[in-house]
């Protein structure tokens, strides 16, 4: 099996890295120093992560690492919103539209794994209807 080649940014992790406060905190740091960059993430993810920063300075340092090539930002809407659409409905309530459009980018970028401090989540979720997704998850959480 080939190495992957790189890593695909959730929510959790972010906000984790940017919050000392957050209980993902020091684990989001070890793994941003340790892993790949630049971390592939997309608009949703961004998003969400602004929300639960409370915007501002946070919103300013997240904008900070996408222009310094930190984050690399992938756009998915309006182009891969009948995949999103699908996946959201097949798992209801259960699914946001970050996880959705995680699960995306994994089914477009096979070979990376996802940096997710929801590894219950992503360990039910499925690419491309059947395959696992692979996963970076703080270890009881997976």
């Amino acid at each position: 099996m080939a190495a992957p080649d790189g890593i695909l940014l959730d929510t959790g992790p972010l906000v984790g890295f940017l919050d000392e406060s957050d209980q993902w905190h020091e684990w989001s740091v070890a793994r941003f120093n340790e892993l790949p960059g630049p971390m592939v993430t997309c608009e949703a993810v961004l998003s969400e992560a602004v929300y639960l920063l409370g915007g501002g300075a946070a919103a300013v340092r997240i904008f900070e690492m996408v222009e310094l090539g930190a984050l690399e930002m992938v756009p998915l809407l309006p182009r891969e919103v009948g995949r999103i659409r699908a996946f959201m409905s097949r798992y209801g309530e259960r699914a946001q539209l970050a996880d959705a459009c995680i699960v995306r980018l994994s089914e477009l970028h096979p070979r990376r794994r996802v940096l997710t401090t929801d590894g219950r989540g992503f360990g039910v979720y499925r690419r491309n209807r059947n395959e696992p997704i692979p996963c970076i998850a703080p270890q009881g959480v997976s």
